[in-house]
C-alpha cells in the first residue's frame, strides 16, 4: 500500500550554509499521493473515539503511546530511553542505554473523578437525614480530609468586599466550630442575572476566595450550593472532584444538590425560611444568618493518586562525524480527554478526539519518521548525518510537562541538540497559509530556511521567536535552536467538534513533507546553527509571539476567535461568542478589524498586548471592514471572570 519511490526524497550529502540544502523543492503531487493515505490512516486512528481524547489520566493516553511505539518498531527505529537494571555497590542506578521507547513522568493531578483523587470517604448527616453521595451531594475538589460536627451558619455568597460597600461578613464575624453554607456566583437580581456584571457574573464570583473567606474565619466545614434561580447552566449541576481550584481546604468542603440543601434549610432554621428566601436576603445586603436547629456532620476522606504518563521516543541514527548530534522531530499526542483541563466548564465530561491539536501533529511524526527512515537508507555509508530523535509529548495540555521532563532529562547533553521541529495543529491548512515560529531562535537559521518557504507552494508567515504555549519552547529555553509549525485556531479549538472531519489531510501532509525536508538537509548540514539572533534587535523582537490560543495574562473579554493568523491586514474574526462585547457592538464573523481605537492593527500577535492592558469597563471604538465598507462600532469590555465557579 505504500510505495518506495526514490523520486520521493533526493539525496544529497553537500549543503550551503545558507539558502538552504538539496531538498528545497517539493515533491510534486503524484509523489505526495501515497503520502496522504498514510497520514489519513494516522491521523483517522489517533483522533478515534477509542482514544478517549488521550488525557494522561486515560486508558486512551496509553493506548495512543502504545499505537506510536507499535509504529516505531515496525520502521526498525532505536529506543531512545535508558531504563534501569539494577543499582551498583554504592546503590547508585545501573542504566541500559537504548532499551525503552517510554520517558515516564509524572503529570500533573487531573481533575477528572477518580483519577488523581479517589474518595474513600464521604458523609453529610443531620438528625433524621443522611444524604446519597452521587445523588445529594458529592465532595469537590476543593475539598481537605476531616470530620467536623456543627450548627449551619448561612454566610451567602460569602464575598469579603464586594461592589458599593457590599459584605457578607461584619467586622466581627467568627463562624468558629460552623459548617458555612456558601452561595455560588454572586448578587443577582429576580431574573437571576448578576446586579454587578452585564454578562454573566464579575470577578466578586470566583470561588476560591469565598471559600478562604469563610476558613478565615473559623469554619470547620463548608457546604457549597447554587442559588436557586440563577441563570446559568451550572444551576442544576451536582459537581464533584471535577471543580477545583489553586489550593485545597484544609476542612471538609461538599457540595449539596439544590433539593437538598432545601431539605437542610427547612430542618435548621427556626424561621421556617427556604433557600430561595435567603438567597434573596444575600442579594439584597451581607450577613451570616445562623440555622443552628439541626447540626450537620461532614465527613471527607480523600486520597490521591500519582498519575503516569510517558514520552514516547526513537532515534534514527546518523553516521560519520556528525552521528552524536542530533535533530529532534517532535509533537505531543496528549489532548483534553474529557475536558477537565484546557476545556470550557459546559463541554467538561464530554470527549475531545483532538484531531487538530494534536492528532494532526502525532501524524505528522509518524509520516516524517517513516520517510525519513527510507531516507537514510539510501545514504551513501561515507556520508556525514545527524541522528534524529523523534519525541511524542505527553502532558503538553497540561503546561508543557512532557518536553520539561524531556529537556530536564535529556538522552544527550542541551549542546549536542542541533535544531528542534515542532508540529502542532497542521491541520487546518487554509488558502495555503502557515507560520512557522523561530527562525530567528538561531544565527543564520532565517537566511537558512527561507528558499524553503520560497519553493513550498504555501504562504508561509515566518516569525523569529515561536509562541510559548507548545512544545519548542521548552527546548528554546534550554537555548537549543527551534522551529514550530502550525497552521492556526479555530472555532473547534480545544471542543468536542474537534474531529478528523475538520481536517485538511493534504495540506497536514505538506506540512509533514516541508519538516521531513527541512530536517533531512538539516541533518547533513555542516556546522549547524548558533542559539540567539546574534544581532542587535529590539528586545520585544525577541520574546515570544503572544500565545494566541490562550488568555494568559489578560484580564477582559472581547469574544471573538480569530480566523486567520498570517495576515498582516488587519485581524480577520473567525467567529463571535453570543453575549459578549463583540456580539454586543455588531461584529460578526468575516469582519476584518483594522483599527483599535486609533492604533492600527496588523496582526493577531500585535492586537493581543493591547487587550491585555485594559481593565473592565473599558470602551474601545473599533474600525472594521465587512463586504468591503468601512465601519466603526464601539465595544465596552468585561471582566474575564472565572471560568469553573
Amino acid at each position: 500500500m505504500f510505495r518506495h519511490a526514490a523520486s520521493l526524497i533526493l539525496l544529497a550529502t553537500s549543503h550551503a550554509l545558507a539558502g538552504g540544502g538539496a531538498h528545497v523543492n517539493p515533491p510534486s503531487p503524484q509523489d505526495l499521493a501515497p503520502e496522504i493515505e498514510v497520514y489519513r490512516q494516522h491521523l483517522l486512528t489517533i483522533s478515534n473515539p477509542f482514544f478517549e481524547g488521550r488525557a494522561p489520566d486515560t486508558r486512551g493516553n496509553r493506548l495512543a503511546a502504545d499505537y506510536i511505539e507499535s509504529n516505531l518498531r515496525r520502521l526498525g527505529l532505536i529506543p531512545a530511553f535508558p531504563v534501569e537494571s539494577g543499582k551498583d555497590a554504592q546503590g547508585n542506578p545501573i542504566l541500559q542505554e537504548r532499551a525503552s521507547y517510554r520517558q515516564p513522568f509524572e503529570a500533573p493531578t487531573s481533575l477528572r473523578p477518580g483519577a488523581s483523587f479517589r474518595v474513600s470517604d464521604q458523609r453529610v448527616s443531620w438528625e433524621g437525614a443522611s444524604l446519597k453521595a452521587g445523588e445529594q451531594f458529592n465532595v469537590i475538589g476543593y475539598s481537605g480530609n476531616g470530620e467536623a460536627t456543627g450548627p449551619v451558619a448561612f454566610a451567602g455568597y460569602a464575598i469579603d468586599e464586594g461592589r458599593d460597600g457590599y459584605s457578607s461578613f461584619a467586622k466581627d464575624t467568627d463562624l468558629t466550630g460552623k459548617i458555612a453554607m456558601v452561595l455560588r456566583f454572586e448578587p443577582m437580581d429576580e431574573n437571576g442575572k448578576s446586579l454587578w456584571a452585564d454578562v454573566r457574573w464579575s470577578e466578586y464570583a470566583g470561588l476560591q476566595p469565598k471559600l478562604d473567606a469563610v476558613a478565615k474565619r473559623g469554619a470547620a466545614g463548608i457546604i457549597l450550593v447554587n442559588p436557586p434561580g440563577a441563570d446559568d447552566e451550572r444551576v442544576n449541576r451536582l459537581e464533584d472532584m471535577g471543580l477545583a481550584g489553586a489550593r485545597k481546604m484544609k476542612v471538609p468542603v461538599v457540595h449539596l444538590s439544590i433539593p437538598a440543601a432545601e431539605s437542610l434549610v427547612k430542618a435548621a432554621d427556626s424561621e421556617h425560611r427556604s433557600l430561595l428566601d435567603l438567597r434573596r436576603l444575600a442579594d439584597k445586603a451581607g450577613g451570616v444568618i445562623d440555622l443552628a436547629a439541626a447540626p450537620v456532620t461532614l465527613g471527607v476522606k480523600v486520597d490521591k493518586v500519582p498519575i503516569m504518563t510517558d514520552n514516547v521516543g526513537a532515534i534514527l541514527p546518523g553516521r560519520g562525524a556528525l552521528a552524536d548530534q542530533f535533530i529532534i522531530i517532535g509533537s505531543h499526542y496528549d489532548h483534553v480527554g474529557y475536558g477537565y483541563v484546557g476545556a470550557q466548564s459546559e463541554n467538561r465530561g464530554k470527549l475531545h478526539p483532538g484531531a487538530d491539536d494534536n492528532g494532526s501533529g502525532t501524524s505528522g511524526n509518524l509520516l516524517a519518521a517513516e520517510r525519513l527512515v527510507r531516507a537514510y537508507d539510501q545514504l551513501p555509508q561515507d556520508a556525514n548525518a545527524r541522528s534524529i530523535l523523534f519525541l511524542w509529548f505527553s502532558a503538553e495540555e497540561s503546561g508543557l510537562v512532557g518536553s520539561r521532563w524531556y529537556v530536564n532529562h535529556p538522552i544527550v547533553p542541551h549542546d549536542k541538540h542541533t535544531l528542534m521541529l515542532n508540529m502542532d495543529m497542521i491541520g487546518r491548512l487554509r488558502e495555503g497559509k502557515l507560520e512557522v515560529g523561530g527562525v530567528g531562535s538561531a544565527q543564520g537559521l532565517e537566511e537558512w530556511t527561507q528558499p524553503y518557504w520560497d519553493a513550498s507552494g504555501l504562504t508561509i508567515k515566518p516569525t523569529r521567536i515561536g509562541a510559548s504555549n507548545s512544545d519548542h519552547y521548552s527546548f528554546h529555553l534550554k537555548k537549543i535552536p527551534n522551529l514550530f509549525f502550525f497552521t492556526g485556531l479555530h472555532k473547534e479549538y480545544h471542543k468536542p467538534a474537534d474531529v478528523a472531519s475538520t481536517i485538511n489531510i493534504e495540506g497536514a501532509t505538506q506540512v509533514a513533507d516541508l519538516v521531513s525536508r527541512v530536517a533531512l538537509d538539516a541533518a547533513t548540514h555542516p556546522t549547524g546553527w548558533v542559539f540567539g539572533s546574534g544581532r542587535e534587535e529590539k528586545e520585544e523582537e525577541e520574546k515570544p509571539q503572544e500565545n494566541v490560543g490562550s488568555v494568559t495574562g489578560v484580564g477582559v473579554r472581547f469574544g471573538i476567535m480569530p480566523g486567520d493568523y498570517s495576515a498582516e491586514d488587519g485581524v480577520l474574526i473567525g467567529d463571535v461568542t453570543p453575549n459578549l462585547p463583540a456580539a454586543k457592538a455588531g461584529l460578526k464573523g468575516g469582519d476584518r478589524m483594522t483599527r483599535w481605537n486609533d492604533t492600527p492593527l496588523t496582526t493577531v500577535e500585535s492586537w493581543m498586548p493591547m487587550l491585555s492592558k485594559h481593565k473592565p469597563g473599558d470602551k474601545v471604538k473599533i474600525t472594521f471592514i465587512r463586504e468591503g465598507k468601512e465601519m466603526t462600532t464601539e465595544a465596552e469590555l468585561v471582566g474575564r471572570g472565572q471560568p469553573r465557579q
